[in-house]
């Protein structure tokens, strides 16, 4: 029976973590074995037998599937761990720790979009604000050319009306 880390107690002749810490033969059947290595597995499932116990722990990996055994003693290893640190609240703790965190950061994250619309906002009102000026600029020139252009005009009406009061001798 070989595990999803490679350890098969048949083939490397030592007991798993679990009976090496339980002093114990391992057998082939062992519920343990697929999960604690014999080198790392003692240590590993010294905090577990010390929170839940050896026998608590295989009566629930016997009722699960064998597909979901492997995330339940992740999961049973990260409580154990988390209970012997902090045994009021145990994994519970680095939740809430957790939970603040993602909260910090979402509150940085908004500040952060805030500062970029704001941005925004001022690079768009710079543009729009030249694009005006630029608009009353082209408005005041065509006006100024309008108004040049009807000087020009009334200027050559001007001498038009001269010559012809010119010619009918009613210049001063």
């Amino acid at each position: 029976m070989a595990s999803a880390n490679g350890y098969s107690p048949r083939s490397s002749g030592c007991p798993c973590g679990a009976c090496k810490f339980l002093r114990r033969k391992c057998t082939s059947e062992c519920i343990f074995a697929p999960y604690f290595c014999c080198e790392e597995g003692p240590a590993r499932f010294a905090a577990i037998h010390k929170v839940f116990g050896a026998g608590n722990v295989s009566k629930m990996l016997l009722n699960l599937p064998v597909h979901d055994r492997h995330d339940a003693v992740v999961a049973i290893a990260y409580e154990a761990q988390a209970r012997i640190i902090d045994p009021v609240y145990g994994c519970v703790s680095h939740i809430f720790a957790l939970q603040q965190q993602v909260a910090s950061l979402q509150a940085q994250l908004m500040q952060v979009k805030a500062q970029q619309i704001i941005s925004q906002s001022l690079e768009e009102g710079t543009k729009n604000l030249e694009n005006q000026c630029c608009s009353i600029n082209d408005v005041m020139t065509i006006q100024c050319q309008s108004y040049s252009n009807k000087r020009m005009t009334s200027y050559h009406l001007g001498e038009r009306q001269e010559t012809s009061l010119g010619m009918t001798g009613n210049y001063h």
